[in-house]
């Protein structure tokens, strides 16, 4: 038995669903190429598209939390900066340089927005937790919640568009 043999060997997966600490973390959602071509996608955060779909939110809403999220993966969980990746371009001084920039954003919006407004961006965009969820962890009222994410979402807003003080 080589190395060779077993790559080329055919794989059975057993597909199942997501269930168990997976189960309602994932959710689809239409990606917008331009020119009229959408592909359904799958995205993490379950309570931040429920919340889109509802219209409590608006997309731009969700784009500043998928923003955050890539400079929280990026800068503090250490993953390759996915624009770099994708035009094969940089050198490791041009990595390093998007990293520290994703941290200080990271880092900028727990100072100015707070603890508990960074800890509640994670387990809404990063964990994927729904809105039913965060609020029984934190012990409030579902829709209480989902008024304090849409106005966490606006402040992360102004943060990106820099027109809180940073």
């Amino acid at each position: 038995m080589t190395i060779a043999s077993k790559a080329t060997e055919e794989v059975r997966e057993d597909i199942v669903p997501l269930i168990g600490a997976w189960n309602n973390r994932f959710t689809f959602t239409e990606l917008d190429l331009g020119k009229n071509r959408k592909i359904e996608v799958i995205r993490r955060g379950v309570g931040l598209y429920s919340l889109l779909r509802n219209g409590k939110i608006k997309q731009c809403h969700v784009n500043v939390a998928e923003q955050w999220a890539r400079d929280f993966e990026t800068g503090i969980m250490g993953a390759a900066d996915p624009e770099r990746r994708s035009t094969g371009q940089g050198t490791l001084e041009d990595m390093l340089l998007a990293r520290s920039a994703a941290v200080t954003r990271c880092e900028g919006v727990r100072r100015v927005l707070g603890r508990y407004a960074a800890d509640l961006l994670v387990l809404l965009v990063l964990d994927g937790l729904s809105v039913s969820k965060i609020a029984e962890l934190y012990g409030k009222d579902r829709h209480g919640m989902s008024g304090a994410i849409e106005l966490l979402l606006d402040q992360l807003a102004d943060y990106y568009e820099g027109k809180l003080i940073t």
